[in-house]
């Protein structure tokens, strides 16, 4: 079993259901509260001096500074973000989900107080983008409620403008790392281990197509069964963490 399945069944009922839908709420407190007492806003930012000086309080509620400060541009953010809790709710379970956000505040916030930079909650909801697009990546958003576009490939534009944040401000690279630290953490083995199983499937097709194929030989022969595609043209293989061939017959089984 692993460390998180072991967690989840520990401390699995202390988790907060619906956490990014009161990250949400909090948010419209916090802009009304700002337009009500302008300089609310700066009085819960994170800022390293102020939490060294004993405010530490900013270590928590910076997460609640609004990601946009015009209410037509609020009512998207927040619309977004709360469908997008949902979803990886869902998908995750609320512990799963309540371990990536809290990991996401805590990797932010080291990363502002050891690099002295001012911690917003943009690049926490830009890696709950990231891994919503990982989850459901042909959801269509209406853009304007109009144009229909994939979330993959919002996930691709923001990743793609953070990349190049990271290229052209030098000081920005490391805390930007530290920002994604969870999704990184949640997701880097998993496409690590499909960028190798792929490339183990590639090479093996280059080395079949290369060489003479008799008419008996196969590509795929799984390591359960032992059939191959010779057996049964409409088997569908994968490659297991091993390198094996297993059929989706002897798959189902597990």
């Amino acid at each position: 079993m692993s460390l998180i399945n072991t967690l989840e069944n520990k401390l699995g009922r202390f988790a907060i259901p619906g956490l990014v839908n009161i990250l949400a709420g909090f948010q419209v407190v916090v802009w009304v509260m700002s337009k009500l007492k302008p300089e609310f806003g700066g009085f819960i930012e994170l800022n390293r001096s102020a939490v060294l000086n004993g405010q530490l309080w900013r270590l928590v509620t910076w997460v609640f500074v609004p990601p946009a400060d015009h209410p037509i541009w609020l009512f998207f953010a927040v619309m977004l973000l709360t469908m997008m809790g949902r979803g990886l709710e869902e998908a995750w379970g609320a512990f799963r989900l309540n371990l990536y956000i809290f990991g996401g505040m805590a990797s932010i916030v080291i990363g502002a107080m050891i690099f002295n930079c001012d911690a917003l909650g943009i690049p926490l909801y830009s890696t709950i983008l990231f891994a919503f697009a990982v989850f459901f990546p042909n959801y269509e958003f209406l853009l304007f409620f109009i144009l229909p576009l994939k979330v993959k490939w919002i996930a691709a534009l923001g990743g793609a403008m953070l990349f190049l944040t990271i290229l052209d401000t030098p000081e920005a690279r490391l805390p930007i790392i530290f920002s994604l630290l969870n999704f990184l953490i949640a997701f880097g083995p998993g496409f690590l281990k499909g960028a190798s199983q792929r490339a183990v499937v590639a090479e093996r097709k280059n080395r079949f197509t290369s060489a003479t194929r008799p008419p008996d030989s196969f590509l795929h022969k799984c390591e359960v069964c032992g059939k191959t595609e010779l057996d049964d043209p409409q088997l569908d293989f994968r490659v297991n963490a091993e390198g094996h061939d297993i059929c989706q017959v002897c798959r189902a089984k597990k």
